[in-house]
């Protein structure tokens, strides 16, 4: 499991700070669903949040650098998946 410190912590609502995001080392199918989304940006953001269990919002409200952080913390498990098929074929 990857997490990611974030640089620049996320307010939700006036109590709850999210200092960090924990992403699975495997995707699912729900996570693939997230490309039917328009865009290449609202397709990674729907991905970032599937992947680390966490709201859309959320996701939304974090720092240009972190979401790129955490964009390559989901690309490397999408490679990871599609090399390991590479390989059995």
């Amino acid at each position: 499991m990857a997490k990611l410190s974030l640089s620049m912590p996320v307010k939700l609502g006036d109590k709850v700070e999210i200092t960090e995001l924990n992403f699975r080392d495997y995707s699912t199918a729900e996570d693939y669903l997230a490309f039917d989304k328009r865009g290449g940006v609202a397709q990674n953001i729907a991905l970032i949040a599937s992947m680390s269990g966490t709201d859309e919002a959320l996701i939304l409200k974090l720092a240009g650098k972190d979401y790129n952080r955490a964009l390559k913390i989901v690309d490397a498990v999408l490679m990871q998946d599609k090399e390991e098929e590479f390989e059995k074929k």
